[in-house]
């Protein structure tokens, strides 16, 4: 029993366990607006204890059950919340032993208290435009971007920012800061450069404030030399940042007088006077993706477009886009030419990857099903494991099934493809086989769906790599929280994307509803033996 329990009877630890706390902090706001400091103040406390089993499980109670579900819900009384009870967090941290540096960085801002945490979030919580020249855009010498730490987010909304980058500032070097898997998605642009910062999503409290430590060492690096006029950087929403909390650069204001000046973005908001002083940082700027156009229906790419629109005063219409290495793109275009080669059969590419977030998935039986069907109906298979023991058991099971399947009543053959074993590989063997299994990095998976006729899978980052690759896509997504959820994360790109929506919270799963849905959404895609 964690040191910190010892004493206790268990209905006094039933009462204080992590999840408790955050049930009954948001169920007493959900049904009398009463804001519970107690219960976040205890589970700040929880995750910083020095017992690493207890600060786990305080970590995941505050992200999965109040960050995530606030984020998802795109509401603006869910980031009025969340900025509320974030604020409080990070303050609660600052104050312990471990938080130092992190209080000796938030004073440097002028941030001494919880509230100037919490109305440096409302602020942003307004969009306006930038007031550059031609010529002052010719000035910026760098534009740092910050990675939204998720893959599927990082194409969806983090790539449009780029490329609108790129557009407005054609001097500036292009910096992407985030994860190293970034690189293998847009390492292609010459013109974009990679500054790796770890975000630990599963580390605990402190470990994640200590990011936004790291990224201030980055982008003082980055901009060390430059003058204000000289850079920007862009904010897309990121957990770098705890969605906006956490300051990059210093703030001027301008107050209501020069209210001329403010620009609201184009897509309401909310229903609310603007804010008494909006930022005046002409260098900094902050996408509020999670209540801009809260009353519409588009995607989060629709909403980026549209916020891109609101900052630099231009109208222009853009799709989510990848550049893959070449490397990358040149070792699967191999890979493909070989399935190619004796006949015309369609590729699908699949992934039944949920990033451990088992309301995502369907059943067993739907992948086996599913996979099994496409195989006897003519469709070669690229399938790819995943990541971690539990999702390559799960892929496992659904390739000992399409081993027993048939094709034109031959046992099918199924091969398994890494980067070494290609070389070796590329012969009769690859020519031959009906199911080519992948498990490797996601730059070489991205290429390996570019190359397909169609892409399947459950929400997560493949459906956005192949609405951003043109590919088209069946995407079941499962496990949202929200309506709005199902409609912000929708695949935006050039080629037709479906959605199957189940309700995998509420209601029980019809399997064989799903499956016929995906049938349905076959026929539209490809052309196999029906």
């Amino acid at each position: 029993m964690p040191a910190d329990k010892i004493g206790m009877d268990k209905a006094e630890q039933d009462k204080t366990t992590p999840q408790t706390l955050a049930s009954e902090f948001l169920s007493e706001f959900q049904t009398s607006g009463n804001y519970l400091r107690e219960p976040i103040e205890a589970l700040a406390r929880l995750a910083s204890s020095k017992n690493a089993e207890t600060s786990k499980e305080a970590t995941g109670a505050i992200f999965k059950s109040l960050v995530e579900m606030l984020a998802d819900s795109f509401e603006p009384k869910a980031v009025t919340l969340y900025n509320r009870l974030f604020a409080q967090l990070i303050h609660f941290c600052r104050n312990t032993p471990q938080g130092e540096m992190l209080n000796r960085e938030l004073s440097g801002f002028g941030i001494l208290r919880e509230e100037d945490l919490l109305a440096r979030a409302e602020r942003l919580r307004y969009t306006r435009q930038l007031n550059k020249s031609f010529a002052e855009k010719q000035k910026i010498k760098r534009a740092v971007v910050l990675s939204r730490v998720t893959i599927g987010a990082d194409i969806a909304v983090t790539s449009l920012v780029i490329e609108r980058l790129k557009q407005e500032f054609a001097n500036a070097e292009i910096v992407l800061v985030g994860g190293a898997k970034t690189s293998e998605l847009f390492g292609g642009d010459v013109r974009i450069h990679f500054s790796d910062i770890q975000y630990q999503r599963a580390g605990t409290l402190a470990a994640r404030l200590s990011s936004w430590l790291d990224v201030l060492r980055c982008i003082r690096q980055l901009t060390d030399g430059l003058s204000t006029d000289q850079y920007l950087i862009a904010d897309p929403d990121s957990r770098l940042t705890q969605l906006g909390l956490l300051p990059l650069v210093p703030e001027i204001f301008l107050h209501k007088q020069n209210a001329s000046e403010q620009r609201q973005s184009v897509i309401s908001q909310a229903d609310r006077e603007p804010n008494e002083k909006a930022p005046l940082v002409d260098n900094y700027i902050f996408f509020p993706s999670r209540e801009l156009g809260n009353r519409t229906k588009h995607s989060i790419s629709e909403l980026t477009t549209a916020w891109l629109n609101a900052v630099f005063g231009v109208e222009e219409k853009a799709l989510p886009r990848l550049s893959l290495k070449s490397a990358d793109k040149e070792f699967v275009s191999l890979l493909v030419r070989h399935m190619r080669q004796k006949d015309n059969r369609p590729i699908v590419t699949i992934n039944f990857g949920v990033g451990e977030n088992p309301l995502k998935r369907i059943s067993d039986g739907f992948e086996k099903q599913l996979v099994s069907y496409l195989i006897q109906k003519g469709a070669k298979i690229i399938f790819d494991k995943g990541a971690g023991n539990t999702e390559i058991e799960r892929a496992n099971l659904v390739l000992e099934e399409a081993r027993r399947t048939t094709y034109q009543s031959r046992k099918i053959k199924v091969l398994e493809v890494d980067e070494t074993s290609l070389q070796t590989l590329l012969s009769e063997s690859i020519v031959d086989a009906d199911v080519i299994v992948w498990q490797g990095r996601i730059g070489v998976l991205a290429a390996l769906i570019g190359e397909s006729n169609l892409y399947i899978g459950y929400d997560s980052a493949g459906q956005h790599i192949a609405a951003a690759l043109g590919v088209r896509c069946i995407d079941v997504f499962a496990g949202f929280t929200s309506p709005r959820m199902l409609e912000r994360w929708q695949p935006t790109g050039s080629a037709k994307s479906h959605v199957i929506a189940v309700d995998t919270l509420h209601d029980e799963i019809d399997e064989e509803a799903v499956f016929r849905q995906t049938l349905h959404h076959l026929q539209e895609s490809l052309v196999l033996s029906l």
